[in-house]
């Protein structure tokens, strides 16, 4: 039975069975707990993240990015403050997502026949023997058995060895996998990690990885797409003079605080995934593009280099936008009183690498429109076969 007592205007008592609990509820809807007993986990968390004890939830750490813009612009559209502030709060947020470093894969176990599983087998070849015996014959009928027996035990022999082949195979496999990971090998880094962006839908590609010769390092160089300014909302979460919350009109200013914000923890984010694959990558190089205002395309709007030592040791909660503007190998470009983030002066390599992620998003969209062409070919096809035919 569960007992929650009112003892004054912002504590709250609670007594159940696991213990006693005093909550303190402050102006700005923050509750703060403590007592004794065993603490209830909060609805829908995943626990604490790791990483400095934030404990956001779980599902908006592994939201995509892909999938936050389109809850966004969905959110603007219908002016849903609470969608609107949990959106900003993950955008926000992504550098807090913990990255487990890979290990060294366990080798698969050998699968051995179970003792129910060689009697079936030894009554099968008996079943399949004794039938082909008159009954009045014991003896030629005991000669049958024991040589189905013999045979059943040969054949679960061969296919113990036949498992055992096949596990050690595995396991060489993965040790040749592992190893040419370890050893920063170049092809085995960029698959292992475009496999791994492609899972997390988290818009990143990795388009070189080697050692540097001058300072013995190695490194990985990914390409990130980040949403244009309008992820930001023009409208966003406010509280009026009464404490109400509302929707408040943001300045210019304030949208591009934002978008900055969360354009660092992206890019926080998408180095400690890449150095959690790439176990023996000191560096992460990082080229950031967003969607072209004018003309289509892609525009470049960060380029930097992070250390391992620089992405790891720093405070969880630390404000990740000093390190995005440090690590940066050309100062960003900013305009206007408001502090606009516009594009990149021009630089004939960081041109290169954003004119190859273009043609590939237009190949991908060629793509998918003959997909889509095809499949609605094969439908028709489909429909043209199924409809009766009348002679």
């Amino acid at each position: 039975m569960n007992l929650l007592l009112r003892v004054a205007p912002e504590v709250r008592l609670s007594a159940s069975t696991s213990g006693l609990r005093a909550s303190l509820v402050a102006a700005q809807g923050v509750r703060v707990g403590t007592g004794v007993g065993s603490r209830p986990p909060a609805a829908g968390s995943g626990g604490s993240s790791g990483s400095g004890g934030s404990g956001w939830d779980r599902d908006q750490r592994t939201t995509s990015l892909a999938e936050l813009e389109v809850r966004a612009r969905h959110a603007q559209a219908s002016g849903d403050l609470h969608a609107l502030s949990s959106i900003e709060e993950a955008l926000t947020s992504q550098h807090l997502e913990t990255h487990p470093p890979r290990r060294r894969p366990e080798p698969p176990q050998h699968a051995v026949m179970s003792a129910k599983e060689r009697n079936l087998l030894q009554r099968t070849a008996l079943h399949a023997a004794l039938p082909q015996v008159s009954v009045f014959k014991r003896a030629a009928r005991n000669k049958a058995r024991a040589i189905a027996e013999t045979e059943a035990d040969g054949f679960s022999r061969t296919l113990d060895v036949a498992q055992a082949v096949i596990a050690q195979h595995r396991a060489a496999a993965l040790d040749d996998q592992w190893n040419d990971l370890a050893n920063h090998d170049r092809c085995a880094v960029i698959a292992e990690l475009d496999a791994d962006f492609a899972a997390a839908a988290c818009g990143c590609t990795c388009v070189d990885a080697g050692w540097d010769a001058d300072t013995s390092r190695g490194y990985v160089t990914i390409v990130a797409r980040y949403p244009s300014l309008d992820i930001v909302a023009e409208r966003g979460p406010g509280v009026s003079s009464s404490g109400r919350r509302m929707l408040r009109r943001r300045t210019q200013a304030e949208r591009n605080v934002l978008y900055l914000t969360g354009l660092a923890s992206f890019a926080l984010a998408a180095a400690r995934r890449a150095i959690s694959v790439a176990v023996a990558a000191d560096d992460v190089h990082v080229v950031i593009v967003r969607p072209a205002e004018a003309g289509g395309g892609l525009e470049p709007i960060y380029v930097g280099s992070l250390s391992r030592e620089a992405v790891t040791l720093r405070p969880a909660l630390a404000d990740p936008v000093p390190l995005l503007l440090g690590s940066a190998v050309r100062p960003l470009s900013f305009d206007g009183p408001a502090h606009d983030l516009v594009a990149m002066a021009r630089d004939d390599a960081v041109m290169d690498i954003v004119r190859m992620c273009t043609e590939a998003l237009e190949d991908h969209a060629i793509d998918s429109a003959l997909e889509g062409v095809l499949d609605g070919a094969r439908q028709a096809g489909a429909d043209e076969q199924a409809r009766p035919r009348v002679d």
